[in-house]
């Protein structure tokens, strides 16, 4: 029953004290934190740190509920490490940043724990994987004895949705996420990914940062939505077909949701998981999605000519000249190096833009739109 179970919390602000007894009890939930940590393990806490933004911008996990989370492993004895990658550079400067903007700074330094500047990675044998066997992980996973991802619920320009499957993505190190973006182009493959790498990194609980999501153009171009949560589950699969369903997307639109429970990994819908805590039917609501969704009508279209429709009506992404600052992020994270930089203004070379929207992603000044077919700007 545990592994289809999903611990709700209603958390309706990021105030210390609460952040703790929200996580307090979703550990309750699961038999209490020495079920997951012993004196002396060495616990990885592994948060969304997509860029330097602000906690207010709801892009990365709230530093409030990463506190809460080392505080309690802390206080079981465990030798908390507080890490992500990064999207861009994987760099001591960029991690520095990162962790100043988005209030993780200050957070490990009031816990008493670290914050990880080993640049390092090494290969990690998945053999069961069902398209990928093995991953470059970065160093403090390879060194836990326990991992614990933190995640945040935002909408995502390509897979739709990014929660607790997609939070692994981030030990992939650097610059060689664009080039996973590459290798796996197609929306499909591309989620087989992340599900076979979030089988890999295998994290003990998935805590999710619901307090205030982000809606629209996400992962980092969208808006803060406030919903009042948080959850946990020792299977990241279930509960990413919960928070999904919670927002409003059905188990077939969001595509790593669908391949999970295909696979057997969740439940085909969220009615058949076992939640516990707080129900979720008087938090219902619906996100705005991204403007990246699909073609839905293309799927009436001879077979033959539905793969050249979807790409030539399928959403792209456009820099806005105005608020471009000529920074080189979008280029630095282009998986197929097609953007380029002419007179202080990043360009895209659309004819081989593969629809990833890893530069809208790591735009810092949101300069980057998505605009739909026949020209309308979303």
């Amino acid at each position: 029953m545990e592994r289809q179970t999903v611990s709700v919390r209603r958390s309706p602000t990021y105030e210390r004290e609460a952040m703790l007894e929200a996580v307090t009890a979703h550990f309750d939930a699961f038999g209490g934190v020495g079920a997951f940590v012993r004196p002396g393990d060495r616990v990885l806490i592994k948060t969304n740190l997509l860029m330097a933004r602000a906690p207010q911008a709801a892009t990365t996990t709230h530093p409030s509920l990463v506190w809460a989370i080392a505080s309690v492993a802390k206080a079981a004895g465990g030798l908390v490490t507080i890490a992500d990658s990064p999207g861009g550079r994987y760099t001591k400067e960029t991690l520095q940043k990162c962790y100043r903007v988005s209030g993780l700074e200050e957070a490990a330094q009031s816990a008493g724990v670290s914050l990880n500047f080993d640049l390092g990675a090494a290969k990690a044998d998945f053999p069961e994987g069902k398209l990928c066997r093995s991953f470059h992980l970065i160093a403090p996973w390879h060194e836990a004895d326990v991992v614990f991802s933190a995640c945040k619920l935002k909408t995502h320009a390509m897979t739709a949705y990014t929660g607790a499957v997609k939070n692994c993505f981030g030990l992939i190190p650097g610059l060689e996420k664009p080039e996973m973006h590459f290798r796996f182009q197609e929306l499909t493959a591309f989620s087989q990914m992340l599900i076979d790498l979030c089988r890999c990194a295998a994290p003990k609980l998935t805590f999710m940062d619901a307090v205030v999501g982000m809606e629209g153009n996400g992962p980092s171009g969208g808006r803060p939505r406030p919903l009042g949560l948080t959850l946990c589950a020792p299977n990241p699969f279930a509960l990413d077909l919960l928070a999904s369903d919670l927002i409003g997307f059905s188990a077939d639109e969001v595509e790593t949701v669908r391949l999970s429970a295909e696979q057997g990994l969740c439940p085909p819908q969220a009615g058949l998981l076992h939640v516990v805590g707080e129900q979720t039917a008087p938090w219902r609501c619906s996100f705005e999605r991204a403007a990246s969704g699909d073609v839905t009508f293309s799927s009436r279209i001879p077979g033959p000519l539905q793969k050249p429709l979807r790409r030539l009506l399928a959403p792209r992404p456009v820099i806005d000249a105005a608020r471009c600052i000529g920074c080189g992020e979008c280029a630095a994270s282009c998986p197929p190096q097609t953007i380029t930089l002419r007179e202080g203004k990043a360009h895209i070379g659309s004819g081989q833009c593969i629809r990833c929207f890893c530069c809208q992603e790591m735009c810092p000044v949101k300069a980057i739109d998505i605009r739909k077919f026949f020209g309308f700007r979303m």
